[in-house]
């Protein structure tokens, strides 16, 4: 046993304090925790406050999940203000608590056996930064063949023949939320903001899934550049549209199959869906089952993922959609999907 001094002995206490301080500090200093949502059974996502550093957000000294719960890995976001934690399985509706530096009474989380998650953009948004859109013009006067609209801060449907296209990429996203079975997914319905429409009048918009790979432009309205989508080809020059601007010709191709994806076709022929547009300055959802098996046909096939087409299919003047691109994150397109945290198959409940 060893005997200190008076001298070293308060010496040996300050020092502590000085610890607990400078760990106190850097407590303080980490953003507070806003939410906890629970994916799956192994993954669960925090969203802060305030940006974290990756040395701070990935330590996985800072967090501490009871009862009976490891953390595996931690992993800061491409927003900086949302790390995703990957566990030892999480049970089904049982009650944890996870604890942070900073947070000295925890929070609860518990993991529903169905679950909703969104994509696209938004403080309320769990995925963002993994999707696509842009706008086919099509000049009433005179067709515009090499144009491209992916910058532009709108999205246009029109009497003219203007289309737009709208994909979420949905492959890591599905891994983190524990997707690997087709039929946990429940439901899925895209919603997008109108922000200019000329008319009282309804005007119905279709949805068609598109069969073809295709990549965003980059410009506003301005020519196209190498592998940019134009009204001519999915990729400028390299893959041109069966027919201009994307269209669908055999009814024979509906986009059920995977032999339905081998490029003989720009769209299904079949319509998914429809939504009559009325009044501006709101969100209007497009939800029907065929959407819904287009996700779960994703789920199985990632890599023929390439979103829904939408185009006036009755009105008489053009409807002016938010795209990606809006200045105002909270009306950029939206992809909701509510799905089962297990394959059914490993659960007794078989409830909606």
């Amino acid at each position: 046993m060893k005997i200190y001094s008076g001298v070293v002995f308060r010496s040996l206490i300050s020092l502590s304090l000085l610890f607990c301080y400078i760990s106190s500090a850097d407590a303080a200093d980490i953003p507070a925790l806003v939410a906890a949502t629970p994916l799956s059974q192994t993954a669960i996502q925090l969203q802060f406050d305030g940006e974290l550093q990756a040395e701070t957000a990935e330590d996985l000294n800072n967090y501490q999940i009871a009862p009976d719960v490891q953390i595996e890995y931690a992993l800061l976001d491409q927003r900086p203000n949302r790390v995703l934690l990957i566990t030892t399985p999480l049970e089904i509706e049982k009650t944890y608590r996870l604890t942070l530096p900073n947070l000295q009474t925890g929070i609860v989380i518990t993991l529903p056996l169905i679950n909703e998650i969104t994509f696209g953009a938004g403080d309320a948004v769990t995925f963002s930064g993994s999707s696509q859109d842009t706008t086919l013009l099509v000049n009433k006067d005179r067709k515009t063949r090499n144009n491209n609209a992916g910058a532009e801060p709108t999205l246009l449907c029109d009497p003219a023949g203007s289309v737009f296209f709208v994909a979420f990429d949905l492959f890591d996203a599905f891994e983190d939320m524990g997707i690997r079975e087709p039929a946990q997914v429940l439901d899925a319905t895209i919603s997008l903001h109108v922000q200019q429409c000329e008319t009282d009048t309804a005007q119905t918009v279709l949805y068609r899934r598109v069969l073809l790979p295709w990549k965003e432009g980059r410009g506003t309205s301005t020519r196209a550049e190498d592998n940019e989508l134009t009204y001519n080809s999915a990729l400028h020059r390299e893959l041109p549209w069966n027919r201009p601007p994307a269209q669908a010709m055999l009814s024979g191709i509906d986009g059920d199959n995977e032999s339905d994806y081998n490029g003989s076709e720009d769209v299904a022929h079949r319509i998914d869906g429809t939504n009559e547009i009325q009044g501006v300055s709101k969100r209007y959802e497009f939800k029907s089952e065929r959407l819904t098996d287009a996700v779960r046909f994703w789920v199985a096939n990632p890599d023929y993922n390439y979103g829904y087409l939408f185009a006036l299919q009755d009105g008489s003047v053009p409807i002016v959609f938010s795209s990606k691109e809006a200045t105002d994150e909270n009306l950029r397109p939206l992809l909701t999907i509510r799905y089962r945290t297990v394959d059914q198959k490993e659960t007794p409940e078989n409830s909606k």
